[in-house]
């Protein structure tokens, strides 16, 4: 069961110009006591109707699903679970797009006017299937939680949220104005996929679930190797050798990434395969750093997410460190 509603704002209006609404489903089989999942609405530049075959989709014994929430490492992560679950099967990741071989289940929902059906995509893709979304754990397809899917969640520390999904807004031409707008409106759950401490903080809780596997964009930048090994084995393949990690490794750097036309959206975004407001000047992957917020945002615009980071950690009665470690 799921509900939707209108979400209306002068914010949303004005400076992202298409209709949102609020989503909220029941969260029948999550692992988490005590939730009341009606009431956690996620806001979404979605129709019902897509939302229905987004919910209603046919999951398989053998999928994985990575999740995160926008600009958490996401790209990062899908490849690495794609080459990990296909066997490190190099020729095809460099000959196949990623967002081809490791389906954006959302996509089509989100941009209705994309040439491919991502969800009819996805439900045709052959077995192993490795796909990606960026709904939360009650939104997400019913069936993962019914079936205990392996699920593979990426999350990263707020200031450097903040600071890349701007950018990827600002420069997509889906969403006009400042970063302290945005600030704004990513505290007031105006930007989609928000509320973004839900998103991440009921994974981190059931992180010890046995289909859950969580890491974050810091674990990965302090210790790429140590998250290959683990996430090998909870994806139960062969150990890897040392050739294989260094392989990983030189694959899944940062540099390499970026210039990779197969895993960097820069250029398909750019050729018309997305927004049509696209800036000339629009970087998919731009830095790759943790701790980008410390020189790109001002002491003002600090004060205010401090002050946002401190509402919710005490809602969780945990500290940021305990999730991302020493930023």
């Amino acid at each position: 069961m799921f509900v939707v509603r209108a979400h209306s704002s002068d914010n949303i209006d004005k400076r992202q110009g298409r209709p949102f609404v609020e989503i909220a489903a029941n969260g029948i089989n999550i692992p988490l006591v005590g939730e009341q999942w009606l009431e956690h609405w996620c806001s979404l530049p979605i129709t019902e109707d897509f939302f229905k075959r987004l919910y209603e989709f046919q999951v398989r014994d053998d999928d994985v699903y990575v999740v995160t929430f926008p600009k958490c490492g996401t790209t990062w992560i899908q490849e690495t679970t794609w080459l990990l679950v296909n066997n490190l099967d190099f020729v095809k990741a460099n000959a196949e797009d990623l967002i081809t071989r490791s389906v954006f289940i959302d996509l089509i929902a989100l941009y209705t006017e994309m040439p491919i059906d991502s969800i009819e995509s996805a439900d045709k893709a052959s077995s192993p299937r490795v796909l990606k979304s960026h709904l939360p754990a009650h939104l997400i397809p019913k069936q993962i939680w019914e079936k205990k899917s392996k699920i593979i969640y990426c999350a990263r520390n707020p200031k450097d949220m903040v600071v890349s999904y701007f950018h990827f807004h600002r420069g997509l031409g889906t969403w006009q104005g400042d970063i302290n707008e945005f600030v704004e409106d990513i505290s007031n759950n105006d930007i989609m996929y928000s509320p973004y401490w839900e998103h991440f903080m009921d994974f981190w809780r059931m992180r010890e679930e046995e289909n859950v596997f969580f890491t974050t964009y810091e674990d990965m930048k302090r210790d790429l190797r140590a998250v290959l090994i683990k996430l090998n084995k909870f994806l139960k393949k062969p150990d890897l050798s040392e050739e294989q990690l260094q392989q990983l490794e030189k694959h899944l750097s940062f540099d390499s990434m970026k210039a990779n036309k197969r895993v960097n959206l820069t250029y398909s975004i750019k050729a018309g395969h997305g927004s049509p407001y696209v800036r000339e000047d629009f970087q998919f992957m731009r830095r790759g750093i943790v701790g980008s917020h410390k020189d790109e945002l001002s002491p003002q615009i600090h004060k205010k997410l401090d002050a946002w980071i401190a509402e919710h950690l005490k809602k969780y009665n945990v500290k940021l460190e305990d999730i991302f470690g020493k930023l």
